[in-house]
């Protein structure tokens, strides 16, 4: 019972951490922010912070898997790839967290080793490959195609914050990348 109850303990901590980071990076930056005021969000002391945490780059990406795992689990939510639902959950994630989603894809793409991105393009390919897409465009590839896709997604946000809107309508741009899907798809 004891065990069971400092389980869900550490794992209320490590929630309120990681969620504390996300509310700071966004509103601060990722390279503005520091353990201390992250802890203190928490409600935690720094130590507590390292019982959960190596830096702020294991924080970083810690927080940056969790995104890539709830995205990639939308595309299989009922065991087939739904590039539909992909990036529905991709534009929900990017609303919560416009500035830091786009600062975690930076740095998940300029990072040594395997990239999150890569995985969520990798996906896309693979279905996009499966369902004839490559055989349209004798030019591009799959993987040039889900790039070209993601590419336009990132785009549009970065055309909101060139702007300076709002980020409340999460359907606006996820209705222009699924019909960029579809005319990628017919034709």
């Amino acid at each position: 019972m004891e065990a069971t109850r400092r389980s869900r303990k550490r794992e209320a901590t490590h929630k309120a951490l990681k969620h504390s980071a996300k509310m700071q990076f966004e509103k601060y930056g990722i390279e503005n922010v520091t353990i201390e005021e992250i802890s203190e969000g928490a409600d935690v002391s720094r130590s507590t912070f390292f019982t959960h945490f190596d830096s702020l780059d294991d924080l970083l990406s810690q927080i940056a898997n969790e995104e890539i795992d709830d995205i990639i689990g939308a595309a299989y939510s009922d065991g087939k790839t739904d590039l539909d639902s992909l990036f529905t959950q991709l534009t929900e994630d990017t609303y919560k967290y416009p500035y830091l989603m786009c600062q975690l894809l930076m740095k998940s793409i300029t990072s040594e080793g395997d990239s999150s991105v890569a995985t969520v393009i990798s996906l896309m390919s693979r279905e996009l490959e499966s369902q004839g897409l490559g055989e349209s465009f004798n030019e591009f590839s799959p993987k040039d195609i889900s790039s070209f896709i993601m590419g336009a997604f990132f785009g549009l946000i970065f055309q909101k914050f060139a702007s300076k809107e709002e980020f409340n309508d999460a359907d606006e741009i996820n209705g222009k990348i699924l019909k960029l899907i579809e005319i990628f798809k017919n034709k």
